[in-house]
């Protein structure tokens, strides 16, 4: 009877151990994929809806990063206004002359700051032929100083003028004592030391000339207006003649003249 109530108790044990082996919940696994989507999806599901055929939301840390579009700046252009007429300006104060060269005339000059309309050329002597700007007419402008805008390539090509014929000098004028001292001398004579001054009215001197009573005394430099002192010997109470003239190659001016007494 033991051994009998033995192994019936022994089976309801092991019965017993059976069942609680197969009532053990199995392993989970782990949620794959976009719990954030999955969430979503779900909790739609629950209340209904229909989620609507389109691509879950792209994760922040996978979205390509947004650059910037470069931005390009254009310059803006501004034009200089081109003269209607060719216009001449110069770079150092520059003569203008009646043809291209020193033998010619001197009528007046443009000078730094000033311009000129431009109306001939001539190539060959890089001279250009403009509006004078210091008297009616036209002169001659020697290029190496000039700058010309507009456009001249229908200006007049200019010939080159016969060369003047050279004319003596203009006659000085003004003649004016700076300083004259008389002192006696054999009697009836006084020793006049002067020192005159004139105004130069000419170009093309070479030299100019002093002179007393018509007689030749000494000739002074080209473009000097004072004589310095000299001394002439006059006649007590007689007026005597001091004259100046300018002369060149060509010939001389005529004489201006003043008159000086002692004492």
């Amino acid at each position: 009877m033991k051994k009998k109530l033995l192994l019936i108790i022994g089976s309801l044990l092991l019965t017993s151990l059976a069942c609680n082996l197969s009532s053990t919940p199995p392993a989970t696994e782990a949620p794959s994929g976009n719990i954030i989507a999955t969430s979503v999806a779900l909790t739609v599901e629950a209340s209904g809806q229909i989620l609507p055929d389109a691509p879950l939301p792209t994760p922040l840390s996978t979205m390509p990063p947004t650059i910037p579009p470069t931005v390009t700046f254009t310059p803006t252009i501004v034009l200089s206004p081109t003269p209607s007429v060719p216009m001449a300006s110069v770079s150092e104060n520059t003569n203008c002359r009646t043809g291209p060269g020193k033998v010619y005339d001197y009528t007046g000059a443009l000078t730094k700051g000033e311009t000129a309309e431009v109306v001939g050329k001539n190539t060959a002597n890089s001279y250009w032929i403009i509006k004078n700007p210091d008297r009616n007419g036209t002169c001659w402008l020697w290029g190496y100083y000039a700058t010309v805008a507009g456009n001249t390539a229908n200006l007049q090509e200019y010939a080159v003028p016969p060369t003047p014929t050279p004319a003596p000098p203009a006659a000085p004028s003004n003649i004016a004592i700076i300083s004259k001292t008389c002192v006696p001398d054999l009697a009836p004579h006084f020793a006049l030391t002067l020192n005159i001054s004139w105004d130069d009215n000419s170009t093309n001197e070479n030299i100019f000339t002093v002179y007393q009573d018509g007689l030749d005394l000494f000739a002074v430099p080209a473009d000097q207006k004072i004589s310095g002192d000299f001394t002439v010997l006059v006649t007590d109470s007689v007026a005597s003649e001091i004259g100046v003239t300018a002369s060149n190659a060509t010939g001389e001016s005529a004489r201006t003249v003043l008159q000086v007494v002692c004492p």
